[in-house]
């Protein structure tokens, strides 16, 4: 961090440069990473004093730190403009006027051991002073560029140790200085989306003028200097940490600021294009794209460490073929004990070398929860496959896929129920015409990519990313309306969104954001489904993986499932086989029922019209749409390279797929 003196920070900021300083005596740090129209402030944050006051001091560390406002400047770290205090408020106070800003008894408590002399004084004043002219600086520069400046002034406060009782909202505005007439609507829309902010059994509750009332300084002196800046105090109730003992509590930490990140940018926006002479279509515009070397540090490691990692290479038997005729030989007694491939890693090795990273240094809030999250699931993933062939695997299954709900269960058994065209059984190809059609289709789509057919799979086909192979069951059968199906789903979705994350420069993509399944699979089948020749045969298959999913993890066996398909649907038995083989390998594998769910929810967001795009960047889901659209906008990660217009130009004019496809109930209203 560099060290400038307050004339070389004020010269920067009016020559209008980037840049990151704290001023030559320590007291403040200023981030300007874009000028935007707001700044935040967090003016309590620090805790620093000199030697000599140290020891002048009556109050220890810990007494001081209960009435500071620890981690307030992390709150904003993510946010462009940040001013953010050093010193701690019992050396001199910045929400206090210079004549009230040094304490001698404070909350009750005496401050100093003896009376502090007036060039000691001075010298602390110097610092407030300092603070001030840099923050009237930078006001004044945003006012000149933009018209219009809000300053969000964030606090914390302590609420354990009152008596009386309160319900004490976890986020107070402070309102007294603002000019309700002018800014009213501001103060709505910021409560508004503090109060969208959730937490794991805490209520989130929003207050205006509850327990403070926004009567400090920082607010007095902008209100004073600056008519078109409005500042917002924000006090936020101490649920992060215990007040008392100094615990902290680093997840509710997070959760408030990315929070915090998400209210003050959608505030921004809103106040943006009403007050200021730049309007702007998008919040993404008020953010930076600085450059973070330790995000591409830990990207690099993470995708160093995971990208020969294929679920499925570890999931699908060796000896399938083996058990099918051991099973059916039997006479479905001997049910199929299936081996696998050996791992090529220590489970806990490598668990632990993905918890090392430091993902806590990533600068931005809402990527740093994303990389969590990402190592997070693949932990589960390293955990389900050391753990094949036992019931661990199922629990884990459980904890990384879930497992179908009533809706899902619904939406399968109308589904099964429901009546359509069938289509044609054309000609079956032999192994060479299906290896023509795949390649023809490979080079159509002209994105690279190599082909092969592979022994004992499970499924039909498969992409395998990290060798960017299309991988063809050399025992499936094969006809020309499947190739065109299967060419959209595996080479239109799946090969792509290998392809183009293989061109970003973050390499998360090819790893997969969380639930990445759901997501991935429902656009690969809405892809089959908008060729127009999607039959009523191919969704009833989705269907079927649903209820046997939903059997097994009610314990059914294998041959239960197996013998209700040939029962109760007259199934072949290489096909209830194949489909119980399916949900049973590993020891219970529940990933089969999101074929179904991710379909139902793609489509039903291409009928209101959403674009696909970013979720075509690389593995994508929906969860991560809003951060996905921002890491486009602020230059993180690319535009795709390869699109599949099929999703804006697909027409479907079969009425009875449409008709049972709408009478489905939406899986978002399930939940």
């Amino acid at each position: 961090m560099y060290k400038l003196s307050v004339e070389e920070i004020i010269e920067k900021i009016n020559r209008e440069e980037v840049f990151s300083a704290t001023n030559t005596a320590g007291g403040f740090t200023l981030h300007i990473e874009k000028y935007v129209p707001f700044i935040c402030a967090a003016v309590h944050d620090g805790s620093s004093m000199s030697d000599f006051l140290t020891g002048q001091c009556a109050l220890d560390e810990r007494s001081r730190w209960n009435e500071e406002d620890p981690f307030t400047g992390k709150f904003i770290e993510s946010l462009p403009i940040r001013i953010i205090g050093n010193d701690s408020r019992y050396y001199y106070d910045l929400n206090r006027s210079e004549e009230e800003a040094i304490y001698d008894v404070a909350w009750g408590k005496v401050v100093w051991r003896e009376p502090l002399t007036p060039d000691v004084k001075l010298l602390s004043l110097s610092r407030h002073r300092e603070f001030y002219a840099v923050l009237n600086a930078l006001i004044k520069k945003i006012e000149t560029k933009f018209g219009a400046a809000i300053l969000y002034d964030i606090h914390s406060y302590n609420y354990q140790r009152e008596v009386i009782e309160h319900a004490h909202p976890v986020f107070n505005l402070g309102t007294e200085n603002v000019n309700k007439h002018r800014y009213g609507k501001y103060v709505t829309r910021l409560l508004k989306e503090l109060k969208k902010i959730s937490f794991d059994n805490i209520e989130n509750t929003v207050a205006e003028n509850d327990v403070f009332f926004g009567r400090g300084y920082v607010s007095k002196f902008v209100t004073k200097n600056f008519e078109n800046t409005v500042v917002m105090p924000i006090e936020v109730k101490k649920i992060y940490c215990d007040e008392n003992t100094g615990d902290i509590y680093p997840e509710v930490i997070d959760r408030i600021t990315e929070g915090m990140k998400k209210a003050i940018m959608a505030t921004s926006l809103y106040f943006n294009n009403r007050e200021c002479d730049q309007k702007i279509s998008n919040k993404t515009k008020l953010l930076s794209n600085v450059d973070d070397p330790v995000l591409l540090s830990i990207d690099k490691k993470l995708y160093k460490m995971l990208r020969s990692f294929e679920t499925l290479l570890y999931v699908n038997p060796k000896n399938l073929e083996q058990s099918r005729k051991q099973f059916f030989d039997s006479n479905y007694r001997k049910e199929p004990e299936f081996t696998y491939r050996p791992l090529n890693i220590d489970p806990y090795e490598l668990k632990k070398r993905l918890y090392e990273l430091p993902v806590a240094d990533i600068y931005d809030i809402s990527i740093q929860r994303l990389y969590k999250d990402i190592i997070q699931e693949y932990a589960i993933t390293i955990d389900m496959l050391a753990a094949r062939g036992t019931d661990d695997f199922l629990y884990n299954s459980l904890r990384l896929y879930g497992k179908p709900d009533k809706v899902d269960v619904m939406n399968a058994n109308y589904i099964i129920q429901s009546y359509g065209l069938d289509n044609e059984a054309p000609k079956t190809l032999t192994k060479e015409e299906v290896r023509q059609r795949f390649a023809f289709a490979l080079k159509e789509w002209n994105m690279g990519g190599k082909l092969t057919f592979g022994k004992n799979m499970a499924a039909r086909m498969m992409v395998n990313s990290a060798k960017k192979t299309l991988v063809i069951n050399e025992k499936a059968k094969f006809n020309e309306n499947d190739i065109k199906l299967l060419s959209q789903h595996e080479i239109g979705v799946h090969m792509l969104t290998t392809m183009n994350a293989n061109k970003q420069p973050l390499k998360f993509l090819l790893l997969g954001t969380p639930n990445n399944v759901e997501t991935q699979e429902g656009l690969a089948v809405l892809s089959e489904f908008l060729t127009g020749t999607m039959h009523i045969n191919r969704l009833k298959d989705l269907a079927y993986r649903v209820i046997a999913v939903n059997m097994m993890v009610k314990g059914k066996g294998f041959r239960e499932i197996f013998e209700y398909f040939v029962d109760e649907y007259h199934f072949t038995r290489d096909k209830a086989f194949d489909l119980t083989a399916r949900v049973m390998r590993g020891g219970g594998f529940t990933k089969d029922y999101l074929y179904l769910r991710g379909f139902i929810k793609i489509y039903n967001q291409h009928k209101r019209g959403d674009s696909f795009e970013h979720l075509l960047i690389g593995k994508t889901s929906v969860e991560y749409s809003d951060l996905l659209k921002e890491l486009i906008g602020r230059g993180y990660v690319k535009r795709p390279q390869h699109t599949n217009d099929i999703f804006k130009t697909g027409e479907v004019d079969d009425e009875i797929m449409t008709y049972i496809l709408q009478s489905t109930r939406s899986i978002e209203s399930s939940h």
